[in-house]
């Protein structure tokens, strides 16, 4: 009789075990689709949220503007709420933030200038951009000169974003002049 009730509880946490092995990993998928939220598609104007632990740490608790998307081509933008160089070090005069890491040598001028300058590429409602330092004489708040861009090769950020290293939004004018201290927070904050 013993032997029998033990042959039992074998099969018994045999089956168990089997039916633990196939719907242990449908679980997780499941649950990985909860937190991946649907993602905006990626194009001029979009914005990238980093996700914690997910981006280089260049990218860490960052918030970049797309300035050009696509598959077939690169994908750059700027990154929105760096003041400093990721050294940490102060930017040149004339210069408001931190764009990336590639290209230092680069300035990219977001406006609000009606009508924008000669050469300006529209974005977002109400704002341009064009390659270049803002002219001296707008008022400030008027316009963001950024040092550096952030860029990726054809397929690079589509891959990130498809692994969960960023929250692609719907980009807004607002959050192009938001206080750059604050900007992640408010939108990881809907995603935490």
């Amino acid at each position: 009789m013993m032997r029998r009730s033990r042959w039992h509880l074998g099969w018994v946490l045999l089956l168990v075990a089997a039916a633990l092995l196939v719907l242990f990993p449908r679980a997780i998928d499941a649950l990985k689709s909860l937190e991946q939220l649907p993602a905006a598609p990626l194009r001029a104007g979009s914005l990238l949220v980093a996700r914690p632990g997910r981006v280089s740490e260049n990218f860490d608790e960052t918030v970049v503007l797309l300035l050009d998307a696509g598959a077939q081509r690169r994908t750059w933008g700027v990154v929105l709420n760096r003041v400093r160089t990721r050294q940490g070090e102060r930017l040149p005069e004339g210069v408001d933030r931190w764009g990336g890491p590639v290209n230092p040598a680069l300035h990219i001028t977001l406006t609000l200038r009606r009508p924008a300058p000669e050469g300006a590429q529209p974005l977002l409602e109400g704002i341009a951009w064009y390659e270049g330092r803002r002219e001296a004489h707008l008022p400030v708040g008027e316009s963001l000169t950024f040092e550096g861009i952030s860029a990726w090769s054809p397929g690079q950020l589509e891959e990130e974003v498809a692994r969960g290293a960023w929250w692609v939004l719907e980009g807004q004018p607002a959050d192009v002049f938001t206080a750059p201290g604050s900007l992640w927070e408010e939108h990881a904050v809907r995603h935490l």
